[in-house]
């Protein structure tokens, strides 16, 4: 039997909406403390919306998280490696 293209598009659409409801009921807790990441960093005179979005994504837990918080440090916002590295272990505490 032939599907028409309405039912396919709403088919695709209901799986889309159950994928991202259970992306949401499996996120992970807010442990992560992206406030410390962004106070240590302040503190050591690096303050802006890049370093912000660096600690949020930093205390994301989601896979690759520490890494890519690493990479906005150190690439975007010019934090030095070490500094960057504590603030990063700081946004996943």
């Amino acid at each position: 039997m032939k599907r028409t293209l309405k039912t396919r598009i709403a088919g695709v659409a209901v799986a889309t909406m159950a994928a991202a409801g259970a992306f949401v009921v499996a996120a992970p807790s807010a442990s992560a403390t992206p406030s410390d990441c962004t106070s240590y960093l302040a503190s050591k005179g690096y303050s802006s919306t890049d370093t912000n979005l660096a600690c949020t994504v930093g205390g994301s837990g989601l896979p690759a998280d520490q890494l890519l918080c690493r990479v906005l440090l150190m690439n975007v916002s010019s934090v030095p490696p070490a500094i960057a590295d504590t603030a990063c272990r700081k946004a996943a505490v």
